[in-house]
């Protein structure tokens, strides 16, 4: 770190001393944001940290040194008036992770900054545009409002026989401004699910605010500047609150008959929020939730996250959450005791509205049921158009697949009623949307609707926590294009405020073993830094007193043994990828506390060094025909975590930590080695999955390891280039595979259509990915788990399948942390014709392209301002090598590392390269 510093500063004298003329013009400064978000209101982070990605033309371009200048005001901001903190002029490459080191901030006060840099030749940039964030309420003094709700009863039912769907509750409160408005903020929050409301608008664009939390521990809040929506005279604020995943049903609970089915952290949802009101003459006026605001119930009669919602149209309260509303009838709210849990900023996006979706057909399988076709598998809501008489019952349900006679199948539900109604006012036009509840579904059944609806009747709304953005991916193989639509579809569906393993029936937990293998393939689809830091929070809440990280987070329920192998281990491993893509140490920083303890569980859990099964074990998930045992699973992952934990160790600069990991890593892998490794290379058990563990966790002997990717490759062979792997060890067999030069093979169960496959989902239909490999089929005969209770169409565990999709077969990888150092090593194979796809990196767009042309290959990439990339040319003559029609003997941007057996290593800085190559 001392010797890169140096480096630098040593650059930046030379290039101010002679002033190098730089014909490429300064770097162009991106994406700005505050805590991976854009302008974030509300954030609580005292020392946020700043990123940005950066543009500049031509080759090898480089940042040497940057300034950061955060104001007051953006009229300050304009006048280069850093007076909340000016970093000044910082040697450093760094353009993300950069730390705040200013005045200390403030509650409910917004910053605004922006960067300039200087380049590889001490050019200066201009000034990049403002961006701002905003605090949220950082002391508990801040808060005046008190948690309030509308008293409904009590659950009396039987818990097993009937479901208890309470009301929606409504409350509002009228207030008029005594000065002239600057600004107004709302801080907002809820035990439950809430609706903010203002003078008859819906306040923001998210969904299911404010958040699943262990409400024990922490509960979320959101700021919504509501300056635009504040009138002269009369306003009102509003709020409808719902049971959510507070005292709503959540997963499987009443499905396995537990003590408790729902009401998990509490009985009544409530709400708690305030109103500041900024004067144009500096002074401040807070209107916060308390006994003078009214409450009620209204026309949302039940409102169930996981059952459904019914929304009865004749009991509106018209004009509510307007002025001018008579609302003597209403009630006093009741006040509720404030929860245990710290308040705290949401870290991350709320689940919004993705995309519209309008139906692609209409069938009517029997008189009267209407099924509509939106064309893919999401999470998401229906939106109602309809017209009719007053009082008809529309009922609408969900499903994933038809059944043969063209109705809607249910039974993979289990439990989940996943039903919603709508009962008309029954005048003009109606549209409607439920609110508090949303499904896993392609399907919509409608019933009760008066006359022949057309499609219009229907809209498919798409919500989620994340846009599958951040890459893109194309190939000679048509299957293969069609199953990373359908990777990326099943991720948006079930990144839902936590990583759920499945939008549609009685369980949408936050699995970890899940949400563990398919993290790289994660942050290759989507930006989710901020989803994955929000959700970290969550699996530390969970952590079991004895070290345990448990199967699922947050973890409502209170059963014994509830962590596994490969499961609990997502403590580790999805801590590790945040930083290996993110360079994000303080994720580390704050979860390392809970790895050593887990790592101690483990420790005392182990018996030479060799971690049995133990807990409530799955071992690999769905794996066909080979079975691999919970102990080597187990013993394999805690070898891996104590690799993950020394180079967590080390980034920390914890370098005893690290030596003892280390250690550790080495004891384990001899004793593993003695016990499942035999002297021929094969493994004791000889699955697919035990090669595939063994090999990626780098538990083989080195002696050994290439007869066991030798083995691995035969039994793919011997098994008709088909997978016997389930959910842990899939993606590994297709990385051990690409990590030892069996890329041919690896191509064949790439393409592979026959079950079991990924194609063979494709080839039948799917527009997601299923939890098993024959979730369905078009053959009747063999379609014998379709009325599985245990068989989800968006499941993403198998779309794991990305990881290697974008590290090998495009070959786009980080040598270090944060893609500064990039690999491109893509596994360039006669079984495909071309290849080609990017990533935005948090350091900017990494593309890579191949392709067949007779005898040559061709090779375009571009490689991101600020970073440098070492290129593995599939030759071992430097020769054969051409970059833009160039020799590279004659091309000064390139330099040859090292030639070998099957590689050439070139370094290349930032730009666009084309090489072509003879192969001989």
């Amino acid at each position: 770190m001392k010797i890169t510093v140096i480096l630098f500063q040593l650059i930046t004298l030379f290039t101010g001393i002679y002033n190098v003329p730089n014909d490429k013009g300064s770097l162009n400064i991106n994406r700005l944001r505050t805590e991976y978000l854009e302008n974030p209101k509300g954030i609580d982070v005292l020392n946020p940290r700043f990123n940005w990605i950066l543009k500049g033309e031509g080759r090898d371009r480089y940042q040497t040194a940057y300034r950061i200048l955060v104001s007051s005001s953006e009229k300050k901001l304009n006048q280069n008036q850093g007076d909340i903190w000016d970093s000044g002029k910082i040697t450093s490459n760094i353009t993300n992770q950069v730390e705040y080191d200013g005045i200390s901030l403030t509650s409910n006060t917004t910053y605004y900054w922006k960067v300039k840099v200087w380049d590889e030749s001490n050019t200066e940039s201009s000034w990049s545009e403002t961006a701002y964030w905003s605090m949220g309420l950082l002391k508990f003094s801040n808060w005046k409002g008190l948690f309030i709700g509308h008293d409904v009863g009590y659950d009396k039912t039987d818990k097993y026989d009937s479901l208890y769907l309470p009301p929606a509750r409504y409350l509002r409160k009228s207030f008029t401004p005594k000065k002239k408005i600057k600004k107004a903020t709302a801080y907002t929050t809820a035990l439950g699910l809430y609706e903010l409301r203002l003078n008859g608008s819906k306040v923001g664009d998210d969904y299911f605010a404010p958040g699943w939390t262990d409400y024990n521990k922490r509960l979320y809040y959101q700021t919504y500047d509501i300056t635009k929506y504040i009138n002269e005279g009369e306003n009102v604020i509003g709020a409808i609150i719902a049971d959510g995943w507070y005292a709503g049903y959540i997963g499987y609970g009443l499905f396995v008959r537990l003590d408790k089915v729902r009401e998990f952290y509490g009985v009544n949802p409530s709400f708690m929020g305030q109103i500041h009101l900024d004067y144009e003459d500096g002074s401040i006026e807070i209107i916060a939730t308390d006994r003078s605001w009214k409450s009620n119930q209204g026309a949302i009669r039940e409102a169930d996250i996981l059952m459904g919602e019914v929304y009865d149209a004749t009991m509106e309260n018209t004009g509510w959450d307007s002025p001018n509303y008579d609302d003597a009838s209403w009630k006093t709210p009741k006040v509720y005791t404030y929860p245990n849990g710290q308040l705290q900023v949401h870290p991350s996006n709320l689940v919004k509205n993705t995309e519209r979706i309008k139906p692609i057909r209409i069938t009517e399988p029997k008189p009267g049921v209407y099924v509509f076709d939106i064309g893919k598998n999401i999470a998401g809501i229906p939106e109602l158009k309809v017209k009719g008489p007053k009082g008809t019952k529309i009922r609408l349900r969900f499903g994933e697949i038809l059944k043969r006679d063209g109705n809607i199948q249910t039974e993979n539900l289990r439990l989940a009623r996943a039903t919603d109604t709508y009962i008309l006012k029954g005048e003009e036009e109606e549209v409607w949307q439920p609110k508090f509840t949303y499904h896993g579904f392609q399907y919509v059944e409608v019933t009760g609707f008066p006359g022949k609806p057309t499609l219009d009747a229907i809209t498919g709304l798409v919500l989620s926590s994340i846009k599958t953005d951040a890459s893109t991916f194309s190939s000679s193989n048509a299957m293969n294009n069609t199953l990373y639509k359908n990777i990326k579809t099943t991720q948006e569906a079930n990144f839902f405020d936590i990583p759920t393993d499945c939008p549609q029936r009685d369980e949408r937990l936050g699995w970890l073993g899940d949400a563990q293998t398919y993290m790289r393939s994660a942050s290759f689809n989507a930006d989710v830094a901020s989803f994955m830091s929000k959700f970290l929070i969550d699996v530390d809440d969970a952590q079991r007193w004895y070290g345990a990280y448990p199967n699922f987070a947050p973890f409502p329920y209170s059963r014994p043994n509830q962590y596994a192998p490969a499961w609990m281990d997502a403590g580790i491993i999805i801590p590790y990828n945040m930083y290996k893509v993110y360079n994000d140490t303080r994720i580390l920083e704050y979860m390392y506390a809970g790895m050593e303890k887990f790592m101690e569980f483990q420790a005392d859990a182990s018996t030479d060094f060799i971690r049995p099964g133990g807990g409530n074990n799955w071992g690999d998930w769905l794996s066909v025909n080979e079975a691999t045992s919970h102990d080597f699973i187990g013993a394999s992952y805690y070898g891996y975590d104590a690799k993950l934990m020394a180079e967590m160790a080390e980034a920390l600069g914890k370098t005893d930590d690290a030596k003892k990991y280390k250690t550790l890593f080495q004891s384990i892998k001899t004793a593993f080695a003695k016990k499942y490794i035999l002297e021929n290379g094969h493994t004791s058990e000889d699955t697919q999955t035990t090669y595939a563990l063994a090999l990626y966790f780098d538990l083989f002997p080195e002696q050994l390891a290439k007869k066991g990717a030798s083995r691995l490759a035969e039994k793919i062979e011997k098994n008709g280039f088909k997978f016997s792997s389930g959910f842990l060890g899939t993606k590994h067999v297709m990385l051990a595979l690409s990590k030892y030069g069996f890329d041919d093979i690896a191509y064949k169960l790439f393409q592979q259509t026959e079950y079991p496959s990924w194609g063979y989902s494709v080839v039948n239909g799917s527009t997601s990915i299923w939890e098993r490999w024959n979730s369905y089929t078009k053959d009747e005969s063999s379609n014998s788990d379709l009325n599985s209770s245990m068989n989800s169409f968006s499941h993403y565990a198998f779309g794991s399948v990305a990881e290697w999709m974008f590290i090998n077969a495009v070959g786009i990888d980080t040598e270090d942390s944060g893609y500064r150092n990039i690999i491109i090593k893509p596994a360039i194979s006669k079984e495909m014709n071309f290849i080609k796809g990017s990533y935005n990196s948090i350091n900017g767009t990494i593309s890579s392209a191949w392709n067949w042309d007779k005898n040559h290959l061709i090779m375009n990439i571009e490689i991101p301002t600020n970073t440098s990339a070492k290129v593995y040319i599939p030759t071992s003559q430097v020769s054969n090598i051409k970059e833009s029609n160039m020799s590279l003997k004659k091309n000064p941007d390139i330099k040859v590392l090292q030639s070998e057996e099957e590689f050439t290593i070139l370094k290349v800085g930032s730009g666009k390269y084309a090489f072509k190559i003879k192969i001989d």
